[in-house]
């Protein structure tokens, strides 16, 4: 069942890869879309490995495996894209938008209190108390950006309401694999698959919902 759910990540991730590529890696397309092009990439061939790994014998459940990388990449172009290409244009963090940044650290807290509840205090091997501490790590920058341009207010330039569609499909992801490495940790297999399948679904409509939503920002 590991396998099954790994193909369907990956053939949705590397689908989008190649529609974002196709999109995006021109002169003078928008550099935020071609930071999230990267990070299907990166989920793409995190989940190659694990197809690999599994298919020549290999066991994802009770040691580090480097597909769990492909996680990790995915969350630091999704932070990137955000704070490095978008945030500087909607918030010029002026204390009238005060409420909205404290509202979005709602999203890294319960990162931290599912870590505490799902890992560090649960029964798991210490390996992945190691591999939930790096995910929350890097969940932590992603998921706050991805709240706070899901709710703040679209007051010049347009573009945060525009890609609200893909922050809410980010946010649905980052649960989604920190589901999934909990039900990993404990060789479930049934919620690793639908945890797979969300993802699958995910990552498959997310460069479809920013070529939307830039061509409406652009009309």
């Amino acid at each position: 069942m590991y396998l099954i759910a790994n193909i369907i990540v990956c053939v949705c991730a590397l689908g989008g890869f190649i529609y974002g590529g196709t999109k995006f890696f021109r002169p003078k397309k928008a550099l935020y879309a071609q930071m999230i092009t990267l990070s299907l990439g990166c989920i793409a061939f995190g989940r190659l490995y694990n197809i690999v790994r599994l298919m020549t014998g290999g066991n994802l459940t009770d040691s580090f495996q480097l597909g769990f990388l492909g996680l990790i990449g995915s969350l630091m172009f999704f932070f990137s894209s955000n704070y490095g290409t978008v945030d500087s244009l909607v918030d010029d963090y002026s204390k009238e938008f005060t409420k909205y940044r404290v509202i979005a650290l709602a999203a890294p807290v319960a990162a931290v209190l599912m870590y505490l509840g799902l890992f560090l205090f649960g029964n798991v091997s210490p390996i992945w108390k190691i591999q939930g501490a790096a995910l929350t790590l890097f969940v932590l920058p992603a998921s706050y950006f991805n709240l706070k341009h899901l709710i703040f207010p679209d007051v010049e330039f347009g573009v945060v309401k525009c890609l609200r569609p893909y922050n809410l499909l980010a946010l649905i992801y980052t649960a989604a694999i920190f589901v999934e490495c909990f039900a990993m940790s404990r060789d479930i297999e049934f919620l690793t698959l639908i945890c797979c399948c969300v993802t699958g679904i995910i990552t498959a409509a997310m460069i479809p919902t920013i070529v939307r939503g830039l061509k409406k920002w652009r009309t």
